[in-house]
């Protein structure tokens, strides 16, 4: 330990006149530091007095090889009056308190030992500066630690600064991935918050409360403490956070389950996508903030494939605000929805440079929370490159850290990647085993159903895969992972044989066709919608579709790297007779919007000026054109003019005389 005699300290508290030597080594025992300095300054003593009481010590053997003995120890103290050891306590708790983040709990434990004597604001001061410090160096369990301290003692204290420390309190506990508990005291803080009038720091607590919002949805508490925090007097900023939480909290209805596992919801765009959208247009301008938790609750109430793109950007404007920001939560909930949306895009390169983020953040923060989301969408990564020992090893540590902060989805995430190792494996008896019976709580879920129908079916029961089949076909909601379910369901409609159903999906999934199917936290990707529509065209006998989705979906999934899809689409090519190629219809890969940009690039614009012309970030036409060259297999934006004008794509670019 660093002695406490390089450095100056407050004098003592109290007058004290040691009488032996033993009283003197005393005051250095709690200090916890045998220096002859802090033993004088702590008491008033002179140097060389405290110097010879060291020395007579050793003689006297008190003082070994090892230090003093722990019993011989509590002895000399208990021989010390109780205000000199209250004293000593203080000083040294402020000597600490100047040290910096890695000597606060120390402080913290003299205050403690301090607190009958020592002044109690001078304390409550310490504790509130050490936990500030503490959150802003991500050293939760130092905040907890000076915070619980803080509130055990504090009962005097202002209604504001009660209430700050209680929404602090809860940011530290979700530091260390404990949500439930956070929420609680984010609850007794709205409370004192509503009835003290502190309309700021009432909607601060209601706010939080709601975050993070996928496995809290539809809670009651969460949407009566926003409804009365918006009759409070509040400003324009406060509007657009609490119109933003509203949207978030509203979107999804849990399913009531007969345990403690969520893993089916209902949505309400009508009720929460008015809302969000009222609070992105008024967060222009705001704080940072403020505009954050507009796009956030804008992202996660738009899932729809129809809005790819404007989710993208909106996606990308939370990631990059939450980084200037540093706030690890919003940033890992930013990067999970901005690598969806590059997935659903076939930007691989996009997804890995979140994921690299997102990763980085779970490492540093040391949240178990975060972590496990960090573990998660690796795990998700590994099964789409083909990697199962990889995506079982994540599987693995998500599991444990799911269970050991009671992370509310951890059994949704279970479910989903545990899947994928088996229906890779394909092995009927294995599957069998671990069918679950009607009563699961797994089945209230429509892509559980789809993956269990086709565990039934894959095992030889094709009529209970068929009844789960079409139960599904009447729950699909474009708000949730909407085309993901509808891929999942290709293999099964074909598998039984369901006509009808094949004829449904492929009327849903065309229009999608140059999208990705992927879940709505990147947990499993089912590879480029084309590749599904290939097969449904050739179920269907329609050997001209069929060509066209391969050479499609090859491109793509070359992109993405997804070694299912390539071994899925090369056994379609070899059972349709399909020869290697390009497809040979001329058509394009692109989406209407992708062609539009092209077209632009081949008239010689640059990106600035076609993200003017199109009212889009630069960054968002940057990520469009590396989709544009993924998906025409091009390295640049010349060789994409290039080929976007031989074959047809886009017109030449006119030439002025």
């Amino acid at each position: 330990m660093p002695s406490v005699a390089s450095f100056t300290m407050a004098p003592p508290a109290v007058s004290f006149e040691p009488v032996n030597w033993r009283e003197l080594l005393a005051v250095g025992i709690v200090a916890n530091d045998l220096s002859a300095v802090t033993i004088a300054r702590c008491v008033g003593v002179s140097i060389d007095a405290a110097e010879d009481a060291l020395a007579v010590a050793r003689t006297e053997g008190v003082i070994g090889p090892n230090g003093i003995d722990p019993a011989e120890a509590v002895r000399m103290v208990g021989e010390l009056p109780s205000q000199v050891v209250a004293s000593v306590h203080t000083v040294v708790a402020r000597y600490l308190l100047s040290c910096g983040p890695a000597r606060l709990l120390e402080a913290i434990s003299h205050s403690r030992s301090a607190w009958d004597f020592s002044p109690a604001g001078e304390l409550l001061t310490i504790a509130d500066l050490a936990a500030s410090t503490s959150l802003s160096v991500g050293d939760y369990r130092s905040a907890r630690e000076c915070l619980e301290f803080a509130n055990e003692f504090a009962t005097t204290d202002p209604p504001r600064v009660r209430i700050t420390r209680l929404c602090q309190l809860a940011a530290a506990l979700d530091g260390l991935g404990l949500v439930a508990e956070a929420r609680s005291h984010l609850a007794t803080a709205f409370q004192i918050a509503e009835f003290e009038g502190e309309a700021d720091l009432a909607i601060t607590a209601a706010v939080e409360y709601v975050l993070p919002v996928d496995w809290y949805a539809g809670d009651r508490r969460t949407t009566a403490q926003l409804q009365r925090a918006e009759v409070m007097s509040i400003t324009e900023e406060h509007r657009v956070m609490l119109n933003a939480a509203r949207a978030m909290a509203e979107m999804r209805i849990p399913v009531p389950t007969a345990d403690e596992h969520q893993v089916a919801w209902v949505t309400r765009p009508t009720v929460a996508q008015p809302l969000a959208g009222d609070a992105l247009a008024r967060s222009v301008g705001s704080s940072a903030q403020a505009r954050l938790l507009a796009c956030l609750a804008w992202r996660s109430t738009h899932r729809d494939p129809q809005y790819l793109a404007q989710r993208r950007e909106v996606a990308a404007e939370a990631f990059d605000i939450a980084q200037r920001e540093r706030h690890p939560g919003r940033m890992v909930d930013a990067a999970v929805m901005l690598g969806v949306d590059a997935l659903e895009s076939g930007d691989r390169p996009g997804f890995d440079r979140v994921v690299t983020v997102l990763r980085w953040v779970a490492e540093v923060d040391e949240n178990p929370r975060l972590a496990w989301h960090a573990h998660t969408v690796a795990a998700g990564a590994a099964h789409l490159d083909g990697d199962p020992d990889t995506a079982r090893h994540h599987r693995d540590a998500a599991r444990t850290l799911g269970m050991s902060v009671g992370i509310s989805g951890w059994f949704g995430a279970e479910l989903m990647l545990l899947s994928q190792e088996l229906l890779a494996r394909r092995d009927p008896q294995e599957i069998a085993a671990h069918l679950p019976d009607d009563s699961a709580t797994a089945l209230l879920n429509p892509l559980a159903k789809l993956i269990v129908g086709l565990g039934h079916s894959v095992a030889g029961d094709q009529e209970r895969a068929e009844d789960l089949l079409r139960k599904v076909m009447r729950q699909f909601d474009p708000e949730a992972s909407w085309l993901l379910c509808h891929t999942r369901a290709v293999e099964l409609a074909i598998r039984v044989g369901a006509d009808d159903v094949v004829d449904q999906l492929w009327l849903a999934l065309e229009p999608w066709h140059d999208h990705v199917a992927v879940d709505s936290q990147a947990w499993f990707c089912d590879g480029p919608v084309s590749g599904w529509l290939a097969m449904l065209a050739q179920y269907r006998n329609d050997l001209a579709a069929c060509r066209r989705y391969v050479a499609e979906a090859e491109v793509v999934a070359q992109s993405l790297g997804d070694k299912r899809t390539l071994a899925r689409l090369g056994a379609l090519r070899a059972e349709s007779g399909i020869a290697t190629g390009n497809g040979g219809d001329g058509r394009s890969p692109l989406s209407e919007r992708e062609i539009a940009v092209l077209q632009l690039v081949v008239d010689g614009w640059n990106n600035p000026q076609i993200a003017e012309s199109m009212s889009f970030s630069r960054s968002t036409i940057r990520n469009e054109l590396s989709v544009i060259y993924r998906k025409l297999g091009v390295a640049n934006r010349v060789e994409a003019a290039s080929y976007a004008v031989r074959t047809g794509i886009c017109t030449p670019a006119k030439v002025s005389s």
